[in-house]
């Protein structure tokens, strides 16, 4: 028997359309939130993707700098190089010449040493560059962003780096109030550990000589450090031990951490506990806040020096 349907239109099933519902303005909004909370999460991951590398830029720079000082040292009877406070550019006076100072909105002054890569390459000036193999490359941070003026051109500042007042040598001729002359074999007097700038022994201990560490350690000791580069001037960065105060501040140009090269060799990023040591303008004498504040002025002293009375700082 046969049957069939008349007046019925077939229609092939590939043209067959299903009307279904798009999305709802509440689906939308749910996307919409949720792909603002994926891009909050990613951006700080992108800008710390940067301040990363860059710091481990920096810990290889403090690597070669402390390597290079105690070859120095091997080299020279155990005395650390000379670091008098006077940014002399005397040959064989500094253990790097020059003064870096200015190069930012603001500055009281544009020092045109800052452009002036000699002063740490040619090893009559400095006392690092042959161990460097006159490289300037680790004695600037790559978070420094000034640049200056040099022989009539552009370049990036040279210099990021300072050392530890309390670490280093002088001359005796200098050290008495003449100009530089014999060689430098005599303690630097840690000028600003008493809270005063003077060029006399005091409690806290300085050291001249990589055996010469007598009421602390040498791995308790920086001698480099990122200086902030609305703070760094000549080549050493002042420490006040007797009393919470500042005078020069340390690096916080990566995520508020600096870096710091110790005198047993080992290099550190140190992250401070607060905001002390940012600015926003030229460097001038602070008091820390009882707190976190003085938290992280203890550590930068208590790892600059130690008193010889009470062991520790002040």
């Amino acid at each position: 028997m046969k049957s069939e349907l008349k007046g019925v239109a077939f229609t092939p099933r590939a043209f067959q359309h299903t009307n279904h519902g798009g999305f709802t303005m509440t689906e939308l909004l749910v996307v919409i939130a949720t792909i603002s909370i994926l891009v909050m999460m990613v951006l700080p991951t992108l800008g710390f993707s940067k301040v990363k590398p860059q710091a481990v830029y920096c810990m290889n720079n403090f690597k070669q700098m402390v390597k290079a000082c105690a070859m120095y040292a091997s080299d020279n009877h155990d005395f650390y190089p000379p670091n008098p406070d006077d940014a002399n550019t005397i040959a064989g006076y500094d253990w790097c010449p020059g003064n870096v100072l200015g190069w930012y909105s603001g500055s009281p002054m544009n020092s045109t040493d800052a452009g002036n890569a000699t002063y740490l390459t040619n090893p009559t000036y400095s006392s690092l560059a042959l161990y460097l193999a006159s490289n300037a490359v680790p004695f600037k941070c790559p978070a420094d962003w000034r640049v200056c003026i040099y022989n009539g051109k552009t370049n990036p500042v040279v210099r990021s780096i300072s050392a530890n007042q309390g670490v280093g040598t002088v001359d005796a001729s200098w050290l008495n109030g003449g100009g530089h002359s014999g060689r430098p074999t005599t303690s630097v007097p840690g000028p600003w550990l008493t809270g005063s700038h003077i060029e006399t022994p005091s409690q806290y201990a300085t050291f001249g000589k990589s055996t010469g560490f007598k009421n602390c350690s040498p791995s308790d000791i920086w001698i480099y450090a990122d200086e902030d580069p609305l703070s760094i001037n000549d080549s050493s960065i002042a420490v006040v031990a007797a009393s919470p105060t500042i005078i020069d501040y340390p690096s916080t140009r990566h995520q508020n951490a600096g870096g710091f090269g110790f005198c047993d060799g080992h290099t550190e990023m140190h992250r401070w506990k607060s905001k002390l040591f940012v600015l926003n303008s030229p460097a001038y004498e602070k008091l820390p806040a009882a707190g976190l504040e003085y938290q992280d002025w203890f550590w930068l002293a208590w790892h600059a020096t130690r008193s010889f009375t009470t062991g520790s700082v002040p």
